[in-house]
């Protein structure tokens, strides 16, 4: 898949990206992060497993894993997961093909990340991979009621940059998010995964 296949049609308005596994190589450290953490409850993760529930936000995520698990709890295994996480961002990857776009239209279209993360580790994935200068709002899990399929965090970015829904691209790399960018009006939603080699 070449570069010209991630460039925005003529009339965009606005440009919206996920963050974890769009912009930034997150999901490989988050698999790391996960698997020791559940492991250590009792809960084995799998590839395969890993990949059915990306783009769940970290709740719903946990959830999949412990359904008969209180919140509290759950909320303790959070706290663990994110911050082995965390203490290891240095280690994160931009993708290239895709902050490539952002570099490129940065001032020239709004650009907003709009993620299902929590706010703090978006922004500082963001950050250690340098790109964080690069976009006009970010906005996380704790900024919306629902997080992705719900299309509210590409809503609320949509009204907070001014722009028509049907004039503005999204980039995603999950079912999860392409479905939740679809049902905020997005007629263009790119998805960024690269073949396998």
């Amino acid at each position: 898949m070449t570069t010209s296949a991630f460039e925005p049609p003529p009339g965009t308005q606005a440009l919206l990206f996920d963050c974890d596994g769009t912009l930034v190589d997150t999901l490989s450290l988050y698999r790391v992060c996960w698997r020791q953490v559940f492991g250590r409850h009792g809960f084995d993760l799998t590839d395969e497993w890993f990949a059915q529930v990306v783009g769940l936000d970290v709740h719903a995520f946990v959830g999949q894993a412990f359904p008969d698990a209180t919140v509290e709890w759950r909320d303790v295994v959070i706290a663990e997961g994110m911050a082995m996480f965390m203490d290891s961002t240095h280690l994160l990857e931009p993708l290239e093909h895709v902050v490539d776009v952002a570099r490129a239209y940065h001032g020239r279209l709004p650009m907003a990340v709009v993620s299902s993360g929590l706010g703090h580790a978006v922004r500082e994935t963001l950050a250690a991979v340098g790109i964080a200068d690069l976009f006009d709002l970010v906005l996380a899990l704790e900024d919306v009621e629902a997080g992705k399929p719900a299309p509210d965090g590409y809503l609320m970015a949509i009204e907070a940059l001014g722009v028509d829904a049907a004039h503005c691209v999204a980039y995603e790399d999950s079912s999860t998010g392409m479905a939740s960018a679809r049902a905020a009006g997005i007629s263009t939603v790119i998805d960024v995964r690269l073949p396998e080699a």
